[in-house]
Protein backbone atom coordinates (compact mmCIF):
# COMPACT_ATOMS: atom_id res chain seq x y z
CA UNK A 1 0.00 0.00 0.00
CA UNK A 2 1.33 3.47 -0.96
CA UNK A 3 1.59 5.93 1.66
CA UNK A 4 1.53 9.95 1.31
CA UNK A 5 4.64 11.61 3.41
CA UNK A 6 2.00 14.16 4.80
CA UNK A 7 1.16 14.28 8.33
CA UNK A 8 -2.59 13.84 9.12
CA UNK A 9 -4.08 16.28 11.22
CA UNK A 10 -7.25 16.09 12.02
CA UNK A 11 -9.37 19.79 12.15
CA UNK A 12 -13.20 20.25 13.74
CA UNK A 13 -14.82 22.99 12.40
CA UNK A 14 -12.02 24.39 10.14
CA UNK A 15 -13.84 24.92 6.40
CA UNK A 16 -11.37 22.79 4.42
CA UNK A 17 -11.33 22.53 0.26
CA UNK A 18 -11.56 18.91 -0.70
CA UNK A 19 -8.86 18.35 -4.03
CA UNK A 20 -10.60 16.25 -6.56
CA UNK A 21 -8.66 13.10 -7.56
CA UNK A 22 -9.66 11.50 -11.31
CA UNK A 23 -9.96 13.24 -14.54
CA UNK A 24 -13.24 14.23 -14.49
CA UNK A 25 -15.41 16.58 -12.17
CA UNK A 26 -18.57 18.69 -12.73
CA UNK A 27 -18.40 22.18 -14.45
CA UNK A 28 -19.11 25.95 -12.11
CA UNK A 29 -22.42 25.86 -11.07
CA UNK A 30 -25.40 27.06 -9.04
CA UNK A 31 -29.17 26.25 -8.95
CA UNK A 32 -28.34 22.35 -8.57
CA UNK A 33 -28.70 20.38 -5.56
CA UNK A 34 -26.38 17.68 -3.27
CA UNK A 35 -27.81 15.09 -0.98
CA UNK A 36 -25.16 12.46 0.26
CA UNK A 37 -25.32 8.64 2.18
CA UNK A 38 -22.21 8.13 3.92
CA UNK A 39 -20.44 6.53 0.44
CA UNK A 40 -21.12 8.85 -2.35
CA UNK A 41 -22.15 12.85 -2.27
CA UNK A 42 -24.84 12.68 -5.22
CA UNK A 43 -25.25 16.07 -7.70
CA UNK A 44 -27.97 16.66 -9.82
CA UNK A 45 -28.56 20.03 -12.68
CA UNK A 46 -27.66 22.98 -12.09
CA UNK A 47 -27.16 26.05 -13.83
CA UNK A 48 -24.42 28.42 -15.90
CA UNK A 49 -25.61 31.35 -18.16
CA UNK A 50 -21.63 31.82 -18.85
CA UNK A 51 -19.39 29.22 -18.99
CA UNK A 52 -16.15 30.09 -21.18
CA UNK A 53 -16.15 28.61 -24.54
CA UNK A 54 -12.98 26.31 -23.68
CA UNK A 55 -15.10 24.42 -20.44
CA UNK A 56 -17.74 23.07 -22.87
CA UNK A 57 -17.22 19.51 -23.30
CA UNK A 58 -18.40 19.70 -27.28
CA UNK A 59 -18.58 15.63 -26.73
CA UNK A 60 -21.02 15.51 -24.03
CA UNK A 61 -23.69 18.68 -24.78
CA UNK A 62 -26.07 18.74 -21.67
CA UNK A 63 -24.93 22.43 -21.48
CA UNK A 64 -25.63 25.12 -24.56
CA UNK A 65 -25.43 28.31 -24.55
CA UNK A 66 -29.64 28.55 -25.36
CA UNK A 67 -30.39 26.38 -22.76
CA UNK A 68 -27.71 27.30 -20.00
CA UNK A 69 -28.99 24.21 -18.02
CA UNK A 70 -27.09 20.76 -17.16
CA UNK A 71 -28.98 17.59 -17.44
CA UNK A 72 -25.96 16.01 -15.38
CA UNK A 73 -26.04 13.46 -12.53
CA UNK A 74 -23.09 13.33 -10.94
CA UNK A 75 -21.34 11.02 -7.87
CA UNK A 76 -18.59 12.06 -5.83
CA UNK A 77 -16.83 9.13 -3.19
CA UNK A 78 -15.99 10.67 0.11
CA UNK A 79 -13.01 8.00 -0.19
CA UNK A 80 -11.44 8.30 -3.01
CA UNK A 81 -11.96 11.79 -4.18
CA UNK A 82 -13.39 11.05 -7.49
CA UNK A 83 -16.22 12.57 -9.57
CA UNK A 84 -18.18 10.27 -12.02
CA UNK A 85 -20.82 11.19 -14.06
CA UNK A 86 -23.53 8.77 -14.36
CA UNK A 87 -25.57 8.70 -18.22
CA UNK A 88 -29.02 9.23 -17.84
CA UNK A 89 -30.70 7.07 -19.73
CA UNK A 90 -34.35 7.94 -18.81
CA UNK A 91 -36.54 10.57 -17.40
CA UNK A 92 -33.47 12.88 -17.24
CA UNK A 93 -35.52 16.25 -17.13
CA UNK A 94 -35.54 18.71 -20.41
CA UNK A 95 -35.56 21.86 -18.71
CA UNK A 96 -36.28 21.69 -14.79
CA UNK A 97 -32.64 21.64 -13.70
CA UNK A 98 -32.63 25.15 -11.24
CA UNK A 99 -33.93 25.16 -8.35
CA UNK A 100 -34.92 21.77 -7.56
CA UNK A 101 -34.44 20.07 -4.29
CA UNK A 102 -33.18 16.93 -3.16
CA UNK A 103 -32.55 14.47 -0.77
CA UNK A 104 -31.97 10.69 0.72
CA UNK A 105 -34.64 8.04 1.35
CA UNK A 106 -32.75 4.93 2.11
CA UNK A 107 -30.76 4.15 -1.07
CA UNK A 108 -32.74 6.49 -2.99
CA UNK A 109 -32.36 9.78 -4.29
CA UNK A 110 -35.06 11.84 -4.46
CA UNK A 111 -35.40 14.74 -6.93
CA UNK A 112 -38.30 17.33 -6.96
CA UNK A 113 -39.81 20.43 -8.59
CA UNK A 114 -36.94 22.90 -10.20
CA UNK A 115 -37.53 25.63 -13.61
CA UNK A 116 -35.91 26.08 -16.45
CA UNK A 117 -34.27 29.31 -17.98
CA UNK A 118 -35.86 31.78 -18.14
CA UNK A 119 -36.70 30.99 -14.56
CA UNK A 120 -40.48 30.25 -13.80
CA UNK A 121 -41.58 29.68 -17.41
CA UNK A 122 -41.88 26.18 -16.81
CA UNK A 123 -41.79 24.60 -13.38
CA UNK A 124 -42.00 20.71 -12.65
CA UNK A 125 -43.82 19.20 -9.66
CA UNK A 126 -42.75 15.68 -10.35
CA UNK A 127 -41.17 13.54 -7.74
CA UNK A 128 -37.79 11.40 -9.61
CA UNK A 129 -36.41 8.47 -8.05
CA UNK A 130 -32.87 7.50 -8.58
CA UNK A 131 -31.38 3.70 -7.23
CA UNK A 132 -27.98 5.06 -6.45
CA UNK A 133 -26.15 2.65 -8.44
CA UNK A 134 -22.79 2.58 -10.55
CA UNK A 135 -23.07 2.30 -14.41
CA UNK A 136 -26.00 3.98 -16.24
CA UNK A 137 -28.82 6.07 -14.09
CA UNK A 138 -32.63 5.03 -15.38
CA UNK A 139 -34.26 7.65 -13.16
CA UNK A 140 -37.89 7.19 -12.49
CA UNK A 141 -40.87 9.58 -12.70
CA UNK A 142 -43.01 8.55 -9.57
CA UNK A 143 -46.60 7.73 -10.78
CA UNK A 144 -48.78 9.35 -7.97
CA UNK A 145 -52.27 9.89 -7.52
CA UNK A 146 -54.62 13.11 -5.28
CA UNK A 147 -53.68 16.51 -5.08
CA UNK A 148 -50.44 17.53 -5.96
CA UNK A 149 -48.61 20.71 -5.74
CA UNK A 150 -49.03 23.12 -8.14
CA UNK A 151 -45.30 22.99 -10.29
CA UNK A 152 -42.57 25.33 -8.46
CA UNK A 153 -38.98 25.55 -8.01
CA UNK A 154 -37.01 26.91 -4.84
CA UNK A 155 -38.81 24.93 -2.18
CA UNK A 156 -37.23 22.29 0.65
CA UNK A 157 -38.24 18.55 0.95
CA UNK A 158 -37.61 15.92 3.48
CA UNK A 159 -38.44 12.49 4.04
CA UNK A 160 -40.51 11.67 7.48
CA UNK A 161 -42.09 9.00 8.66
CA UNK A 162 -43.50 7.25 5.41
CA UNK A 163 -44.10 10.66 3.85
CA UNK A 164 -42.11 12.79 1.38
CA UNK A 165 -42.89 16.87 2.34
CA UNK A 166 -42.28 20.05 0.31
CA UNK A 167 -42.57 23.34 1.86
CA UNK A 168 -42.89 26.34 0.26
CA UNK A 169 -41.15 27.60 -3.47
CA UNK A 170 -42.44 29.90 -6.09
CA UNK A 171 -43.18 29.88 -9.76
CA UNK A 172 -41.66 33.06 -10.45
CA UNK A 173 -44.31 35.27 -9.57
CA UNK A 174 -46.18 34.23 -6.50
CA UNK A 175 -44.43 32.37 -3.61
CA UNK A 176 -45.94 30.33 -0.79
CA UNK A 177 -45.10 28.45 2.39
CA UNK A 178 -47.46 25.90 1.66
CA UNK A 179 -46.78 22.40 2.83
CA UNK A 180 -47.75 19.21 0.74
CA UNK A 181 -46.79 15.42 1.59
CA UNK A 182 -46.80 12.37 -0.54
CA UNK A 183 -48.09 8.86 1.18
CA UNK A 184 -44.65 6.90 0.19
CA UNK A 185 -46.49 3.52 0.65
CA UNK A 186 -49.98 4.48 -1.44
CA UNK A 187 -48.13 7.08 -3.94
CA UNK A 188 -51.41 9.70 -2.92
CA UNK A 189 -50.47 13.61 -2.65
CA UNK A 190 -52.46 15.58 -0.16
CA UNK A 191 -52.28 19.35 1.12
CA UNK A 192 -51.15 19.65 5.04
CA UNK A 193 -51.46 23.61 4.79
CA UNK A 194 -52.44 26.01 2.04
CA UNK A 195 -52.09 29.77 3.17
CA UNK A 196 -54.93 31.67 2.86
CA UNK A 197 -53.41 34.85 4.16
CA UNK A 198 -54.58 35.02 8.15
CA UNK A 199 -52.63 36.43 10.95
CA UNK A 200 -50.20 34.02 11.93
CA UNK A 201 -48.99 32.22 8.65
CA UNK A 202 -45.76 32.80 7.26
CA UNK A 203 -44.97 34.98 4.29
CA UNK A 204 -44.37 32.65 1.13
CA UNK A 205 -40.83 32.40 0.09
CA UNK A 206 -38.30 30.37 -1.72
CA UNK A 207 -34.70 29.52 -1.22
CA UNK A 208 -35.02 28.37 2.51
CA UNK A 209 -34.43 25.80 4.29
CA UNK A 210 -35.69 23.41 6.81
CA UNK A 211 -34.98 21.02 10.35
CA UNK A 212 -36.86 18.63 11.44
CA UNK A 213 -37.40 17.52 15.25
CA UNK A 214 -39.91 15.34 16.23
CA UNK A 215 -43.38 16.51 14.61
CA UNK A 216 -42.02 19.94 13.83
CA UNK A 217 -41.01 21.51 10.99
CA UNK A 218 -38.55 24.69 11.32
CA UNK A 219 -37.81 26.99 8.79
CA UNK A 220 -35.11 28.97 8.10
CA UNK A 221 -34.74 32.01 6.29
CA UNK A 222 -35.50 32.25 2.81
CA UNK A 223 -37.26 35.14 0.57
CA UNK A 224 -38.67 36.74 -2.83
CA UNK A 225 -36.99 38.47 -5.30
CA UNK A 226 -36.71 41.55 -3.40
CA UNK A 227 -36.76 40.10 0.50
CA UNK A 228 -34.79 38.11 2.64
CA UNK A 229 -36.38 36.54 5.76
CA UNK A 230 -34.91 37.13 9.03
CA UNK A 231 -32.88 34.32 10.95
CA UNK A 232 -34.54 36.30 14.45
CA UNK A 233 -38.16 34.80 13.28
CA UNK A 234 -37.98 30.98 13.00
CA UNK A 235 -41.64 30.32 11.42
CA UNK A 236 -42.04 26.46 12.78
CA UNK A 237 -45.13 24.32 12.04
CA UNK A 238 -46.55 21.11 14.33
CA UNK A 239 -47.71 18.17 11.81
CA UNK A 240 -49.52 16.73 15.05
CA UNK A 241 -52.01 20.02 15.51
CA UNK A 242 -51.61 21.53 11.61
CA UNK A 243 -50.88 24.67 13.31
CA UNK A 244 -47.98 27.98 12.89
CA UNK A 245 -46.18 29.67 15.41
CA UNK A 246 -43.36 32.04 14.63
CA UNK A 247 -40.57 31.31 17.43
CA UNK A 248 -37.76 34.05 18.35
CA UNK A 249 -34.78 32.26 18.97
CA UNK A 250 -31.55 34.02 21.42
CA UNK A 251 -28.95 35.84 20.21
CA UNK A 252 -25.44 35.12 20.82
CA UNK A 253 -23.86 36.78 23.25
CA UNK A 254 -20.39 37.88 22.78
CA UNK A 255 -18.48 40.07 25.25
CA UNK A 256 -21.59 41.56 26.63
CA UNK A 257 -22.59 42.65 23.04
CA UNK A 258 -25.83 40.46 21.11
CA UNK A 259 -24.71 39.18 17.66
CA UNK A 260 -27.51 37.86 15.56
CA UNK A 261 -27.54 36.31 11.89
CA UNK A 262 -28.43 38.61 9.71
CA UNK A 263 -31.72 37.57 7.02
CA UNK A 264 -30.60 35.60 4.13
CA UNK A 265 -31.81 33.38 1.52
CA UNK A 266 -30.14 31.27 -1.02
CA UNK A 267 -28.19 30.14 1.41
CA UNK A 268 -27.33 26.47 2.94
CA UNK A 269 -28.47 24.75 6.15
CA UNK A 270 -28.12 21.30 7.42
CA UNK A 271 -28.98 19.12 10.71
CA UNK A 272 -27.03 16.81 13.05
CA UNK A 273 -27.81 15.12 15.91
CA UNK A 274 -25.87 15.14 19.28
CA UNK A 275 -25.93 14.51 22.84
CA UNK A 276 -27.39 17.71 23.32
CA UNK A 277 -29.94 17.66 20.87
CA UNK A 278 -30.66 18.60 17.23
CA UNK A 279 -28.53 21.26 15.73
CA UNK A 280 -28.83 23.32 12.28
CA UNK A 281 -25.37 24.77 11.28
CA UNK A 282 -26.43 27.48 8.32
CA UNK A 283 -23.69 28.30 5.53
CA UNK A 284 -23.77 31.57 3.48
CA UNK A 285 -26.20 32.91 1.48
CA UNK A 286 -27.17 36.81 0.40
CA UNK A 287 -29.81 39.60 1.44
CA UNK A 288 -30.11 40.63 -1.69
CA UNK A 289 -27.22 43.27 -1.48
CA UNK A 290 -24.45 41.34 0.59
CA UNK A 291 -23.15 38.18 0.43
CA UNK A 292 -22.03 36.53 3.24
CA UNK A 293 -19.15 33.71 4.03
CA UNK A 294 -20.37 32.63 7.90
CA UNK A 295 -21.09 29.98 9.81
CA UNK A 296 -24.40 29.60 12.73
CA UNK A 297 -25.25 26.76 14.81
CA UNK A 298 -28.67 26.88 16.02
CA UNK A 299 -29.74 24.82 19.34
CA UNK A 300 -33.01 23.16 18.72
CA UNK A 301 -33.35 22.70 22.11
CA UNK A 302 -32.71 26.20 23.68
CA UNK A 303 -33.18 27.82 20.37
CA UNK A 304 -29.66 29.67 20.76
CA UNK A 305 -27.64 31.28 17.71
CA UNK A 306 -23.98 30.56 18.12
CA UNK A 307 -21.83 32.30 15.11
CA UNK A 308 -18.86 29.67 14.56
CA UNK A 309 -15.90 32.25 14.96
CA UNK A 310 -13.40 29.10 13.58
CA UNK A 311 -15.54 28.30 10.66
CA UNK A 312 -15.92 30.40 7.83
CA UNK A 313 -16.33 29.97 3.87
CA UNK A 314 -13.47 30.79 2.17
CA UNK A 315 -15.09 33.51 0.27
CA UNK A 316 -18.71 34.46 0.47
CA UNK A 317 -21.44 32.40 -1.13
CA UNK A 318 -24.78 31.68 -2.28
CA UNK A 319 -27.04 29.73 -4.68
CA UNK A 320 -24.32 26.47 -3.44
CA UNK A 321 -25.53 23.51 -1.33
CA UNK A 322 -24.81 21.31 1.11
CA UNK A 323 -25.33 18.25 2.50
CA UNK A 324 -24.13 16.02 5.75
CA UNK A 325 -23.28 12.74 6.39
CA UNK A 326 -24.48 10.42 9.24
CA UNK A 327 -21.47 10.97 10.86
CA UNK A 328 -21.27 15.06 10.92
CA UNK A 329 -19.05 15.68 8.46
CA UNK A 330 -20.55 18.86 6.27
CA UNK A 331 -19.70 19.24 2.68
CA UNK A 332 -20.21 22.40 0.47
CA UNK A 333 -20.28 22.20 -3.08
CA UNK A 334 -20.96 25.37 -6.00
CA UNK A 335 -22.60 28.46 -5.92
CA UNK A 336 -22.31 31.59 -6.82
CA UNK A 337 -18.84 33.82 -5.53
CA UNK A 338 -19.59 37.71 -6.27
CA UNK A 339 -16.26 38.41 -7.33
CA UNK A 340 -15.10 41.96 -8.82
CA UNK A 341 -18.16 43.24 -9.15
CA UNK A 342 -18.99 40.20 -11.26
CA UNK A 343 -21.05 37.23 -10.80
CA UNK A 344 -18.90 33.90 -10.92
CA UNK A 345 -20.11 30.45 -10.44
CA UNK A 346 -17.89 27.94 -8.64
CA UNK A 347 -17.36 23.63 -8.45
CA UNK A 348 -14.90 23.92 -5.71
CA UNK A 349 -16.04 21.20 -2.79
CA UNK A 350 -15.53 22.29 1.00
CA UNK A 351 -15.72 20.05 4.28
CA UNK A 352 -16.08 20.98 7.39
CA UNK A 353 -16.76 18.30 10.45
CA UNK A 354 -19.49 19.53 12.53
CA UNK A 355 -18.70 17.00 15.62
CA UNK A 356 -16.02 14.92 17.30
CA UNK A 357 -17.06 11.80 15.90
CA UNK A 358 -15.94 8.80 16.51
CA UNK A 359 -12.57 7.72 16.57
CA UNK A 360 -12.98 5.05 14.02
CA UNK A 361 -13.88 7.45 11.51
CA UNK A 362 -10.92 9.85 12.98
CA UNK A 363 -8.69 6.56 12.40
CA UNK A 364 -10.44 6.19 8.45
CA UNK A 365 -9.42 9.56 7.14
CA UNK A 366 -5.95 9.43 8.52
CA UNK A 367 -6.11 5.87 6.66
CA UNK A 368 -7.56 7.94 3.39
CA UNK A 369 -4.82 10.33 3.82
CA UNK A 370 -2.06 8.15 4.22
CA UNK A 371 -2.66 5.55 1.41
CA UNK A 372 -4.39 8.04 -1.18
CA UNK A 373 -4.41 4.75 -3.91
CA UNK A 374 -6.40 2.52 -1.72
CA UNK A 375 -9.05 1.87 -3.69
CA UNK A 376 -6.81 0.28 -6.36
CA UNK A 377 -6.21 -2.64 -3.55
CA UNK A 378 -9.09 -5.15 -4.11
CA UNK A 379 -11.80 -5.94 -1.37
CA UNK A 380 -10.73 -9.06 -0.19
CA UNK A 381 -7.34 -8.11 0.29
CA UNK A 382 -8.38 -4.55 2.52
CA UNK A 383 -10.46 -6.84 4.59
CA UNK A 384 -7.68 -9.72 5.46
CA UNK A 385 -5.60 -6.49 6.21
CA UNK A 386 -8.15 -6.10 8.61
CA UNK A 387 -9.85 -2.89 7.75
CA UNK A 388 -13.81 -2.98 9.00
CA UNK A 389 -16.29 -4.38 6.69
CA UNK A 390 -18.33 -1.18 6.82
CA UNK A 391 -15.37 0.82 5.62
CA UNK A 392 -14.47 -1.22 2.84
CA UNK A 393 -17.96 -1.11 1.12
CA UNK A 394 -17.46 2.59 0.76
CA UNK A 395 -14.84 1.46 -1.82
CA UNK A 396 -15.78 -1.78 -2.77
CA UNK A 397 -19.44 -1.56 -2.88
CA UNK A 398 -20.88 -4.98 -3.45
Amino acid sequence: MSSSNKDYIFEPFKVIEVKFEGPECPRPRSGHRIACDDVNIYCFGGYNPSLPPNNIQRENPTWTAAKPLFKELWSFSIATKKWTQHRVVENMPEEELASNAACMYGRYLMIYGGTGAPFGNKCSNDIITWRTCRGDAKLRILDVIGQRPPGQYGQTILCHDGYFYTIGGTNGYAYNCDIFRLDLRKLTWEPVFVGTGQEGEPMGRYRHEVARVGDKLYIIGGGTGDWAFELMEIPTFDLQTNTWTILIPKADQKNNKAIVPLARKCHSAVQIDTPDGAQVFVAGGSDGVYVFDDFWRLNISDLQWTRMQKTALPHPLYFHSSTVTSYGCMYVFGGIEPKDDTICRKNNLYKVWLCIPKLSEICWEALLSFSPKIDQIDRQTLLNMGIPLHFVDRIHMM
